[in-house]
C-alpha cells in the first residue's frame, strides 16, 4: 500500500484508546455499544496499516500498550478530539439554551474547571445548569427527565437505581479505608468512622463490609464535604472510606488490615429520551479529563431547542 493511500480511521482509534482506559476489549465494547468481535477487528485493521502491534497482549488479555502503541495513542487522542471540536464547530454553531447536568460534588474539585472551559468554547450559547447532590437522588433526577447528563457513583453494584442499561462507566477505581498517617484509628474498636449522609453509597458499603466481617463501627464524623472529610482523617477522629482519587496529602490506606471494599464505579447517563450533541460532547469532555476519552453514541443531528433536552 503507497503512502498517499494511507489513513486512519477514527473508529479505529477511537477503539483503541478506549481499550487503554478501560483495560480490555471486553469493557471498551460495552463502554462504545459495539461487540468485542467488532472492535477486535477494528484493532486488526489499524495494526495492520501500521505495520506493527500497538497492544501489548497475554493469555487473552490486555497488558497495555506496546511502545509504539503508547506514540499512537497520545495521536489518537488528539485526532479524536479535534475531530470533536470541529464537529461541534460546523455541524452546530448556532447551537444555545440551557443543559441540565447533575454530578457528584467531589467532581466540581476535580475536573469540572476544565471541562466547563473546554465546553464554553465549543457552545458559547449554551449555559449549563449544575446540580451536585447523592447519586441516588441524581438517578432519580435522570429518570424524571430533570437532567440531561447526570454522573453518579455506585459501589458494589449499588444502589439499584444505577445499574440499568442506561448507565454506562467512566472510571473504576478501588475504594479503600483511609486514615492519617500516624493515627491510630484503624485499630480502634468499634472501628471510628467519617462518613457522608444517609444515602452515600461510600457510607453503605463500609458498613455492609464491616457487618460481613463481624465487626462493628462507631461513626463519629458525619459530613456532605469532602474537604471537611479529609480534615476529619487527618485529625485523626476516624478512617474515612474513599477512592484513591479522593485521599489527601497525610492519609494513608488501611486496607491491608480491614474487610475489603467492592470497586467504586462512576458511571454515566443521559436524561429521558434522545441525546442531544451539546450532552453528548459533555459527556466525552467528562470521559477525556476521568481517563476515558470516548463518546458512547455518534453526535446527533436534531437542532437544539430552547433547552438542550
Amino acid at each position: 500500500m503507497s503512502w498517499h493511500t494511507r489513513h486512519l480511521e477514527l473508529d479505529w482509534l477511537r477503539a483503541l484508546v478506549t481499550i487503554v482506559d478501560c483495560g480490555g476489549f471486553s469493557a471498551a465494547a460495552e463502554q462504545l455499544g459495539r461487540s468485542q468481535s467488532a472492535i477486535s477487528l477494528q484493532i486488526k485493521r489499524l495494526e495492520d496499516t501500521v505495520g506493527q502491534p500497538v497492544l501489548r497482549r497475554s493469555q487473552g488479555r490486555v497488558d497495555g500498550p506496546t511502545s509504539e502503541g503508547r506514540v499512537l495513542l497520545d495521536y489518537a487522542r488528539r485526532m479524536l478530539r479535534l475531530n470533536d471540536e470541529a464537529w461541534a464547530c460546523f455541524a452546530q454553531p448556532q447551537m444555545a439554551g440551557r443543559l441540565r447536568l447533575g454530578l457528584p460534588e467531589e467532581l466540581m474539585e476535580q475536573v469540572f474547571a476544565p471541562v466547563q472551559a473546554a465546553f464554553a468554547r465549543l457552545y458559547p450559547r449554551v449555559s449549563l445548569s449544575v446540580r451536585c447532590d447523592l447519586s441516588v437522588r441524581l438517578a432519580a433526577l435522570a429518570e424524571a427527565g430533570e437532567l440531561d447528563l447526570a454522573l453518579a457513583k455506585r459501589v458494589g453494584g449499588q444502589p439499584a437505581s444505577l445499574s440499568g442499561e442506561a448507565w454506562r462507566v467512566l472510571r473504576r477505581e478501588p475504594l479503600h479505608w483511609f486514615d492519617a498517617e500516624g493515627s491510630n484509628a484503624r485499630d480502634g474498636r468499634p472501628l471510628p468512622l467519617a462518613v457522608f449522609h444517609e444515602g452515600c453509597v461510600f457510607r453503605g458499603a463500609a458498613l455492609s463490609a464491616l457487618h460481613d466481617a463481624g465487626l462493628s463501627g462507631e461513626v463519629r464524623f458525619v459530613g456532605s464535604s469532602i474537604g471537611a472529610m479529609r480534615h476529619a482523617v487527618l485529625a485523626g477522629l476516624a478512617l474515612a472510606p474513599l477512592p484513591a482519587s479522593l485521599a489527601a496529602p497525610g492519609m494513608r490506606s488501611a486496607n491491608d488490615s480491614l474487610p475489603p471494599l467492592p470497586a467504586c464505579e462512576l458511571v454515566a447517563r443521559y436524561g429521558v429520551g434522545e441525546p442531544h450533541p451539546a450532552a453528548e460532547r459533555l459527556w466525552g469532555l467528562f470521559a477525556e479529563q476521568l481517563g476515558g476519552g470516548t463518546v458512547h453514541h455518534q453526535p446527533s443531528q436534531k437542532p437544539c431547542t430552547d433547552r438542550c433536552t
